[in-house]
């Protein structure tokens, strides 16, 4: 397929709060007309990304939302408060330490709703298509179980669901106060780029590493979220400050407390997963299967020799290729 000349256009949109813009990128074929519920689609991003970074990767043939633009789709990336351009909310200045946790699943899903609602008014349809990627699979499906008529397709990509994991919810509980979380872990957290290497190296077995991903996009990947932090770029150990609103949600979901419920979401809905991911684990990825059933047309597929970050490893076309073909229909 020959590439499409794509054009790019930033939204910056009012949430449903006081003071708190988001930031929607757009990508579509240059001089798209027709814009409809199959071929508009949402993407809404993990914990520790914003939506550029997470979708639209600056590396000639990594771009998930170039992909998608150039088979015809308008697409857009969200950017939920507290990242990347989206208004950044003040908590993040301030010292997180014995604060409650910024950005939960729930303030998530009101900023999703902004956003549907925007490009729903400005393309003139009633629904569109949705995707989640690893975090943003709870925020995502949660606004669709509360918003079934705004939503035509699902994808869901590294799914988290909710079951009972003791071991998970220990690490985030109260030592003094079992079954309550620890206080200490903060509103936010420092994360850097050994961090954020092992948890992308570590899922990858030993000898694979080049095969599996180029050094060049593990840089990169880095490199791409020191831009949206100027203090974490001036730290001694550079870092970006992340939320840690997702990692309450967690450790209510490793309590077996969920978000929203699955048996609300009637569209059909794919579930998609690297065999090697160490977030997404079996329990959750079969338990939302299991879960979403009255879906109709659901369907699971699970990618071999790939991780949690299979967006940016050697199978990215196959991989955003599956998806597409379920957002196709």
């Amino acid at each position: 397929m020959m590439p499409k000349k794509i054009e790019v256009i930033e939204h910056f949109v009012p949430s449903n709060d006081p003071d708190i813009f988001l930031h929607l990128r757009e990508k579509k074929p240059k001089g798209m007309k027709k814009k409809d519920s199959d071929t508009t689609l949402l993407m809404v991003h993990g914990q520790s990304v914003p939506g550029p970074i997470a979708f639209d990767f600056s590396l000639p043939g990594y771009s998930w939302m170039d992909f998608a633009a150039n088979r015809g789709m308008n697409v857009f990336s969200l950017s939920v408060r507290g990242y990347g351009l989206s208004t950044r909310i003040p908590e993040l200045k301030e010292s997180p330490n014995n604060k409650s946790p910024i950005v939960r699943g729930m303030t998530a899903v009101k900023d999703i709703d902004a956003a549907v609602n925007y490009i729903c008014k400005k393309n003139k349809i009633k629904k569109l298509l949705l995707l989640g990627y690893s975090w943003g699979t709870t925020t995502t499906a949660a606004y669709t179980s509360l918003n079934p008529k705004k939503i035509k397709r699902l994808a869901l990509y590294a799914p988290f669901y909710a079951y009972d994991d003791p071991k998970r919810a220990a690490e985030s509980e109260d030592p003094k106060k079992p079954g309550r979380w620890n206080p200490k872990i903060g509103s936010w957290r420092w994360v850097t780029e050994s961090e954020q290497r092992e948890r992308w190296d570590g899922s990858i077995p030993i000898g694979k590493h080049k095969k599996w991903r180029s050094e060049k996009a593990i840089k990169q990947f880095w490199l791409q979220q020191l831009k949206f932090d100027n203090e974490g770029q001036k730290r001694t150990t550079p870092g970006v400050r992340i939320p840690n609103g997702p990692m309450a949600d967690r450790y209510d979901r490793a309590r077996n407390i969920p978000l929203y419920d699955a048996q609300k979401i009637k569209c059909p809905v794919l579930l998609i997963k690297g065999d090697h991911d160490r977030s997404s684990l079996d329990p959750e990825f079969f338990g939302l299967y299991k879960a979403l059933r009255n879906s109709e047309g659901k369907r699971m597929i699970i990618f071999g020799d790939a991780t949690h970050f299979a967006q940016y490893e050697w199978c990215r076309k196959e991989f955003m290729g599956e998806v597409q073909s379920f957002l196709e229909g």
